[in-house]
């Protein structure tokens, strides 16, 4: 059977309006002013302990979701050697973060418009890893980053999979951790690895596990309560929070192919309605635990400058 024919971005995204309208949660139209100096992007990590579970997809969708719930979302792509954030919105950035790390460019101006407002970072295929920066490189790099918990609700970090120093900084400064894994040991197993290093790096880091690509809620459930289990048996009783379970979507696999993001191709698609479920129920209302760890933060550039210099092991 032949594969439906992609219509213009600006027609799917004036055709959904009103069919998302039922699932986009309450907007934030009162803020409370902020203080000079005071953070305000909640900055949300996504990892994988290995290739292949969707990871760069599913952040592009959430931050969609953000940002049709009327939240300002920047997306940082930190995959420093595979980045691809670009090619799952179909856009082709001129620059990338390797021009900021050289003074070419400062940040705002290679930042590229996505969908509602949507900021993406390029993050440069072949990029060196960040500890590996000469200081001068990593200072400037550092300085021109921070800028950017000024102009966003919402920073999401999409990393690369495994447990590179770059990947575990980027976790370790985060206020939240996603951790997505699928329902294939080898997953499980690298998506505990990835964890067992974090709960050690920093024992109060809040950590969500997403359970992508499974046959049934039931699966899902199942593999999360596993990792939970294993969790809190082996790593001194870390807790690692459910996030949700996303079913096998055939839709997705066109979306991909079709480098347009899911909520865009098939806006009310099981999987695109259960990630708007899973956007409005926990990432709006900040939980107890990251609400202290919020008061404490002093920013997560100023963390993760602070990891790469040597200041936190």
């Amino acid at each position: 059977m032949p594969e439906p024919i992609m219509k213009p971005i600006e027609a799917i995204i004036a055709e959904t309006k009103h069919e998302i309208q039922p699932y986009v949660f309450k907007r934030l139209e009162a803020r409370t002013p902020r203080k000079a100096g005071e953070k305000i992007a909640r900055t949300i990590t996504v990892t994988s302990g290995k290739g292949g579970v969707g990871k760069t997809s599913l952040v592009a969708n959430l931050a969609i979701c953000l940002a049709q719930a009327g939240q300002r979302v920047i997306i940082l792509d930190a995959d420093l050697g595979l980045a691809n954030i670009d090619v799952v919105f179909g856009i082709r950035p001129k620059y990338n973060l390797m021009d900021v790390i050289n003074g070419d460019m400062d940040i705002d101006n290679i930042m590229v418009s996505g969908p509602y407002g949507i900021q993406i970072i390029a993050g440069g295929s072949g990029v060196m890893e960040l500890a590996d920066l000469e200081q001068d490189k990593a200072e400037r790099l550092f300085n021109q980053l921070r800028f950017l918990e000024d102009k966003t609700d919402f920073l999401l970090i999409d990393t690369g999979a495994g447990i590179s120093k770059s990947v575990i900084s980027f976790c370790q400064a985060a206020d939240q951790v996603v951790v997505i894994t699928t329902t294939e040991p080898t997953s499980l197993v690298d998506a505990f690895g990835i964890i067992k290093v974090l709960s050690n790096k920093r024992p109060d880091a809040y950590v969500s596990a997403l359970v992508n690509k499974a046959d049934d809620l039931e699966e899902g459930t199942e593999i999360y309560n596993r990792l939970s289990k294993v969790a809190k048996e082996y790593l001194n009783d870390f807790e690692v929070h459910y996030l949700g379970c996303l079913k096998q979507d055939r839709n997705m696999h066109i979306a991909v192919r079709q480098q347009t993001p899911l909520m865009l191709f098939s806006p009310m698609s099981p999987v695109a309605v259960e990630l708007r479920k899973i956007v409005s129920q926990s990432f709006y209302e900040l939980p107890e635990q990251l609400k202290k760890n919020e008061e404490e933060n002093e920013g997560f550039f100023k963390r993760l400058a602070k990891i790469f210099k040597g200041g936190k092991d």
